[in-house]
């Protein structure tokens, strides 16, 4: 399968195992990059393995956990040193839905990608390493709990999501990752890191049919198994704790006032089996949306400026994932009380005169381009895309719903998402 938009050609194969590769050449580009990746995040500690109907329910962190010891080898060398060696530049990360390992670097690609894919499917472990490992976590768990910004967000999703996995820390707690045995991570490997639930996308200057087969030489050969069942908690129909307050060692009073979607409650997530373009299309009207009230060249900003209730820009963001969707507007401010019912005003003001039509079209134009301009980098490239593949989107039809969706559409889903039965917020203040 060949996916082609502003002179980028996307290549995907689904290999006889089940997993897809996805690679996206760039002519003359002087980095590589490659991401393996697997579906399975820190919310899929509770799962029926394909064959069984047992349910499975695992601690708190497990994926983050596992993701920490598979670099480690059998023969006693870390595959970071490894690839480090190699001169290349190698990282990990753990999300709510997906884990990852990549690298990128100007040299020894082959060498790298072979490394990256041996580690990867050869997992090693023991209960000495385990052990060690808890201490090691704890100390990362300990450091999260005294993170403002990290506790600002998870009070956040607590709200919006109550007794949800996403409330869950991603890294777990130092009570849970105590549990935690090899028989659980080998347990917890042989379901999710199947390649039939996994992906390799790699961005660069290179040969496709080379690369490709480079892959499929090294990539363990096993049957398609079924899809994995996965349970995630309740829903809440209501929002019964919508506003949460904590006194923290900051400086300045934080905030983050967001909706819950149950739109999109439904996703159809990790590869490109649907064509979910209303998810495409409503993820693009919300940035337009966040752009036009709250974007930095708006008056309402100027006017918060101005007052001295805010220094710097809001940040704004709409997530969607598997069984999940929310919105999310946060800063800084002296008085968040203010600007947060400010914030509420405006939407409301925008929500009944609707959006002006000369600056949806600039604003649509820009975040236009700067899309196109996000092609220009490839780690960025292979970051979304994989990203993208777990939601069940290929990045590349952004492209035409940027360029074609209409501000009927977009005043619609405005209307639609900011509904205040579903709006939390959460402050921290200095203590």
């Amino acid at each position: 399968m060949i996916k082609e938009k502003l002179n980028e050609k996307m290549f995907i194969k689904h290999l006889n195992n089940g997993l897809d590769l996805i690679l996206i050449p760039k002519k003359g580009a002087i980095k590589k990059y490659a991401v393996y990746a697997t579906h399975f995040g820190s919310i899929n500690n509770k799962f029926i393995v394909p064959g069984s109907k047992e349910l499975v329910e695992v601690p708190d962190g497990v994926a983050h956990f596992l993701e920490h010891k598979l670099f480690e080898e059998e023969d006693g060398v870390n595959a970071l040193d490894k690839l480090s060696k190699l001169g290349a530049n190698a990282n990990a990360y753990t999300s709510f839905n997906h884990t990852a390992y990549l690298f990128e670097c100007t040299q020894n690609f082959e060498e790298s990608l072979d490394v990256l894919i041996n580690f990867v499917q050869k997992p090693y472990l023991t209960d000495e390493n385990v052990e060690k490992e808890k201490g090691i976590i704890g100390q990362e768990i300990k450091m999260y709990d005294d993170d403002p910004e990290w506790q600002l967000f998870f009070n956040f999703l607590n709200c919006l999501y109550k007794n949800h996995a996403l409330t869950k820390d991603i890294a777990g707690t130092v009570e849970s990752i105590a549990d935690i045995t090899p028989e659980i991570l080998y347990k917890c490997y042989n379901t999710f890191y199947d390649p039939s639930n996994m992906v390799i996308c790699i961005v660069g200057d290179f040969d496709v049919d080379y690369i490709s087969n480079f892959v499929e030489e090294r990539i363990k050969d096993t049957e398609v198994k079924d899809a994995i069942e996965r349970f995630y908690g309740e829903v809440p129909q209501k929002i019964d704790e919508n506003f949460v307050e904590r006194k923290m060692d900051v400086s300045i009073p934080m905030f983050i006032l967001g909706f819950r979607d149950d739109s999109n409650s439904n996703i159809v997530g990790s590869g490109y089996k649907t064509d979910n373009f209303e998810l495409i299309n409503k993820h693009v009207a919300m940035e337009i949306i966040f752009e036009m009230i709250l974007g930095k060249s708006t008056k309402f900003y100027e006017d918060l400026y101005n007052e001295g209730l805010v220094k710097k820009e809001l940040s704004t963001d709409y997530t969607f994932e598997e069984n999940y969707a929310y919105s999310s507007i946060s800063g800084e401010s002296s008085n968040v009380e203010a600007v947060v019912e400010k914030i509420k005003v405006e939407i409301e003001r925008i929500k009944r005169e609707g959006l002006d039509e000369m600056e949806f079209e600039r604003i649509k134009k820009m975040l236009y381009g700067e899309y196109v301009f996000l092609f220009n980098d490839v780690s960025k490239i292979a970051s979304v895309v994989v990203s993208d593949y777990f939601k069940g989107v290929n990045s590349f039809d952004y492209v035409e719903s940027y360029k074609n969706i209409e501000q009927e559409y977009v005043e619609n889903v405005m209307r639609e998402h900011f509904d205040m039965n579903k709006m939390a917020v959460s402050i921290v203040k200095p203590q």
